[in-house]
């Protein structure tokens, strides 16, 4: 199976690693992990569009080729030490010869925008995350032998990952860098197309019209129905359209992009664990979702399988399960086969 560098990345942060950055960057984990789930993907999707340029591809190919083999321990060996400034200044000064002042300073301030942790911890986090990815590359060059071509070859076959892992939320910030040119290819995804003024004047007539309908809708149901019918009361939650309807039991691969990293709920409200990944059949559709418990991005946490036709609805926070808590709590982990 080839290398997925978004997962290869990540799971070089380990609980201990997450607890010494979030302290030396002065952040609750919970921002850390969000910032994370971010920062990696739009990183690697920065770099997939330097390769693209011309002399992109080579540039890339010496810098992670001056990368010293032991560069992930010393990382993590600075963090909170005498180093870690050293570290940051000198992970920021790559980043910057690489991509240019102006993209990685947009990079970092779309971060900082979308976590809402600050431009210093933004800065201070992808001062971090520069050296890990290099180092990573470094692995997959010495490990592969790979030239420069070899480099941009690894980086575009990763194109669907980063995408996949990318929050669409994050990705409206980096609208217009040009960070994202490496991964839309011709046909724009829905999350890096820019709206239009067409779009726009559209939404105009359209959500008037969408509110009288619903007023109608609504009236209909309040009177109506039979006096016998009872109505359910919902718990309450952020009034956003979910992408799927109830009873819809099948998703497509397209759907199924921004998925990774994504919270996941019981049927009775309570917060399962979060995506981290996703099989598709031959169909492409979703055949299978693997959800992890307790910890960021399956670090310590236990792993479940949940099968598409437990999906009840998807929302833009996260996915929503036919299953109540208890329910899923009796299913075997992933890899464990039923006790009998």
């Amino acid at each position: 199976m080839p290398t997925n560098l978004v997962a290869t990345i990540t799971k070089l942060f380990t609980p201990e690693l997450l607890a010494r950055i979030a302290s030396a960057l002065g952040l609750d984990q919970a921002a850390l992990q969000k910032s994370i789930t971010a920062s990696v993907p739009g990183l690697l999707a920065a770099l997939t569009s330097l390769v693209a340029k011309p002399g992109g591809a080579a540039k890339l190919s010496d810098t992670v080729a001056e990368q010293q083999p032991g560069i992930l321990t010393s990382v993590a060996n600075a963090i909170g030490g005498s180093g870690q400034k050293a570290l940051i200044d000198t992970g920021l000064g790559t980043l910057s010869s690489l991509l240019g002042g102006s993209t990685t300073s947009a990079l970092t301030s779309a971060v900082s925008k979308y976590t809402g942790i600050g431009d210093g911890a933004s800065k201070g986090l992808m001062g971090v995350l520069g050296p890990l990815v290099m180092g990573v590359l470094g692995q997959q060059q010495r490990a592969s032998g790979l030239d420069d071509s070899g480099m941009a070859r690894l980086l575009e076959s990763q194109k669907d990952n980063i995408a996949d892992a990318l929050p669409s939320g994050f990705a409206k910030y980096l609208s217009g860098t040009g960070i994202l040119n490496g991964i839309t290819g011709p046909a724009e995804r829905a999350w890096a197309k820019p709206e239009t003024a067409h779009a726009s004047s559209q939404r105009d007539w359209l959500l008037p019209a969408l509110g009288v309908l619903a007023l109608v809708a609504l009236g209909w149901y309040l009177f109506g129905r039979s006096p016998t019918e009872t109505v359910a009361t919902l718990p309450s939650s952020k009034m956003e359209a979910p992408m799927q309807t109830t009873g819809r039991m099948t998703f497509t691969a397209d759907e199924a992009n921004g998925w990774m990293g994504r919270a996941v709920y019981s049927s009775d409200n309570k917060k399962i664990g979060e995506v981290v990944e996703i099989n598709r059949g031959p169909d492409n559709k979703v055949s299978m979702v693997y959800v992890d418990t307790g910890t960021f991005l399956g670090m310590g946490a236990t792993r479940y399988e949940v099968a598409s036709d437990k999906i009840r609805e998807v929302k833009p926070d996260g996915l929503v399960l036919t299953l109540t808590e208890s329910e899923v709590k009796i299913v075997p982990p992933a890899g464990e086969q039923p006790k009998p």
